[in-house]
This record gives C-alpha cells, sequence and structure tokens, in this order.
C-alpha cells in the first residue's frame, strides 16, 4: 500500500458508522453516475441522504426496488437539513456531477484529491471538538472548507454556512 492508501485508511478507521454510510452512499453515487473517481460532490450527496435517513432508498435503488427490512437500527439524530433543504440540495448535486455509464460496484473507484483533503479537514474537526470519531457533520465542515468547489456553493446557496454546522457541532459537545 502507498503512504496515501495508508493515510486514508487511518482516516476511514476513525469514522463512525453514520459516517461510513456516507461514504458508502458516496461511492454509490459515482459508481452510479459512471465517475472514475469518488468527488466531494458525491459526499455532500452522502452527507444529506444520511443527515435525513434516506440510507434504505439508496440500498433498495442498489438491490432493484426490493424492500428492505433493516437488520441493525441506525443511530437515532436530530437532522441538520430541513427536508426542503435536503431535496433541494439533491436535485441540485445530480445536476452539478458528470454523468456517464455506470461503473459496477465491484470495481474500486478512488477518492479524487479534493476528497481526500475533505478527510484530512474533517478530521482536523473531529480533533477541535475532541469527538471520539469522524462524524457526517465533520465531512460537512469539510465540504465547507473547500470555498472555491461547486458543493461549497450549493451550500451556500441553500443557506448552508461553516458557521451554522459548527454551532450545532458546538451543541453536540453539551
Amino acid at each position: 500500500m502507498s503512504e496515501a492508501d495508508d493515510r486514508i485508511l487511518a482516516c476511514l478507521n476513525s469514522f463512525s458508522s453514520r459516517a461510513m454510510q456516507v461514504l458508502l452512499a458516496a461511492r454509490y453515487k459515482a459508481g452510479k453516475r459512471g465517475a472514475s473517481m469518488i468527488e466531494v460532490g458525491d459526499l455532500l450527496f452522502g452527507v444529506v441522504l444520511e443527515d435525513r435517513s434516506m440510507m434504505g432508498d439508496l440500498l433498495s435503488d442498489a438491490l432493484g426496488g426490493q424492500e428492505l427490512t433493516p437488520v441493525l437500527p441506525l443511530p437515532f439524530h436530530n437532522p441538520f437539513f430541513t427536508s426542503e433543504t435536503a431535496g433541494e440540495l439533491l436535485n441540485k448535486i445530480k445536476n452539478l456531477l458528470p454523468q456517464s455509464e455506470p461503473v459496477s460496484h465491484t470495481i474500486e473507484v478512488p477518492l479524487s484529491l479534493d476528497l481526500e483533503r475533505a478527510f484530512d479537514g474533517a478530521k482536523d474537526v473531529q480533533n477541535r471538538f475532541h469527538h471520539k470519531q469522524i462524524e457526517p457533520l465533520h465531512l460537512l465542515t469539510a465540504v465547507l472548507t473547500q470555498e472555491s468547489g461547486q458543493p461549497f456553493k450549493l451550500l451556500q446557496e441553500v443557506g448552508v454556512t461553516k458557521e451554522l454546522v459548527l454551532q450545532r457541532l458546538r451543541e453536540t459537545e453539551s
């Protein structure tokens, strides 16, 4: 394994189960759109889906529309996004990311450099708040630090700022 692979693996080992679901959704989205890399926009898609407890919809879609019976209960959380904001973001992300021929879920899709930087940023936020694991809001904060990227601009358009996310993280400290 390369040094970059070691860094990514160390970061993934610190992901909570919810953050891993975000990554699963990001990988699924990247594959579905035929991407050669998982991008920050795919990560944002995953954050929104997980936040609104829509992972079952994603898995059902992956299994060709089969109804799923949850095997494990998902951890409870208060959603960050309103349903309206989430719907608007998901539509904007769909229009933002380029579409191509889907990639099989068995093929490895690497992380983009911007996404690797986002993971590093999420780790920094985790450490700043002294949280045990990286959570979806740490990932969202990292997206909001990449001010030149389209995902940042989409979040700004719907009124989501780094300050709002950091405020929610402060509230979880108490």
